[in-house]
């Protein structure tokens, strides 16, 4: 009889080590975290540029699971306390584990998610390109501060012959793996904001149709819509905002004048560094016809202030201090700032992304006497 039970519990064990997750249909996460014995994880997702929760749990000795449904494979974070330990990967209903340390958790070890191990092997092979570029930003910083012009231009030509390189393997990449699930998310995080409204269209209509129902899908799609509606040769969408003093400025308000929409902000490098091109262009062409409407992705009104002080732009600043979720940035489509539309006097755009040289040579072009 005693023989009889001990082989009825080993049976019940195996059972119970084979049984399946509760939601069968659905995802099962199970994770076990190094270096964080009890506290806080939590499950997120980003929505219009905000995380936002999806669910949370207390783990237990590192150990923590969460089980749900979703509609079609996501991209989601892990955090453990703060927003300081966070992980991203793909989400899909399937046994998924997750383990990691949490002083490294770009090391982590995720089994079980199919789109997750497709999304590592895109990121594998795009990961020389990033190393490169990260050194190639070192240089240039090693150059800057040593106030060496001519190395600064050369580091500049390299870094964009190696984002052309980028592009183009990110496209063949999408073309020869269009049917994969991440593909709209690789698409909307490492390519979109690059391209014009006609490539973007393409590079979306070359994704397997089964994917539409991705929230990626979705948000590309709607993007080629808005960027439909602001390409060359259309009126430009008014808006109002705020200039720094809290007065509504419309632009509408500004036609008249060839007009230089300018999208920058205090935070963003590259904005300050084109920003003493356009105080020039300003001044050489402001009696000839030409004004800018500075329109700012900042959030802190302080650090925005400060910033056209410091960089002595003279012409007219509005904001809505929303960083990216500006009004007047996503009625445009911008994805990336710098971004400069031109606009005619009767508030046709005529030229979108000139910057520097091919922006003086654009305004040289409409205002200089032949």
């Amino acid at each position: 009889m005693k023989k009889l039970l001990s082989v009825l519990v080993i049976i019940s064990l195996i059972l119970a080590c084979n049984k399946k997750p509760a939601n069968v249909d659905g995802y099962a996460l199970n994770g076990q975290i190094s270096a964080y014995d009890t506290g806080y994880v939590y499950l997120e997702k980003k929505v219009d540029g905000d995380l936002i929760k999806i669910d949370s749990v207390i783990a237990s000795k590192g150990k923590f699971s969460f089980n749900g449904k979703i509609d079609f494979p996501e991209y989601v974070f892990l955090s453990f306390g703060d927003k300081k330990h966070m992980k991203g990967f793909f989400l899909e209903n399937s046994a998924i584990t997750f383990n990691a340390n949490l002083d490294s958790l770009d090391a982590a070890l995720i089994v079980g998610s199919k789109a997750q191990d497709e999304l590592k092997l895109y990121e594998d092979e795009t990961l020389p390109f990033d190393n490169k570029m990260k050194d190639l930003y070192d240089q240039y910083d090693g150059a800057e501060s040593d106030n060496n012009a001519v190395l600064m231009k050369q580091i500049d030509s390299t870094i964009e012959a190696l984002d052309k390189e980028q592009q183009a393997f990110i496209k063949n990449y999408i073309g020869t793996h269009n049917k994969s699930v991440v593909i709209p998310f690789v698409l909307n995080r490492d390519l979109a904001y690059a391209l014009d409204v006609n490539e973007l269209d393409s590079m979306v209509n070359i994704i397997d149709t089964a994917l539409n129902a991705s929230t990626y899908m979705v948000g590309l799609k709607k993007q080629v819509d808005i960027l439909r509606s602001v390409e060359i040769g259309k009126n430009a969408p008014d808006f109002t905002l705020n200039d720094t003093t809290g007065k509504p400025v419309s632009l509408s308000s500004l036609k008249g004048k060839y007009l230089l929409i300018d999208f920058w902000a205090s935070w963003c490098g590259p904005c300050r560094k084109e920003n003493p091109n356009n105080v020039k262009l300003y001044a050489d062409y402001k009696a000839k016809g030409l004004e800018i409407l500075g329109v700012s992705f900042d959030e802190k009104r302080e650090k925005w202030v400060e910033a056209i002080k410091k960089d002595g732009l003279k012409w007219t600043q509005v904001s809505d201090l929303k960083r990216w979720k500006s009004a007047a940035g996503k009625l445009y489509g911008v994805r990336s700032i710098p971004h400069t539309v031109l606009l005619d006097k009767q508030g046709v755009i005529i030229a979108k992304n000139l910057t520097g040289d091919k922006l003086r040579a654009k305004i040289s072009e409409l205002l200089d006497k032949k």
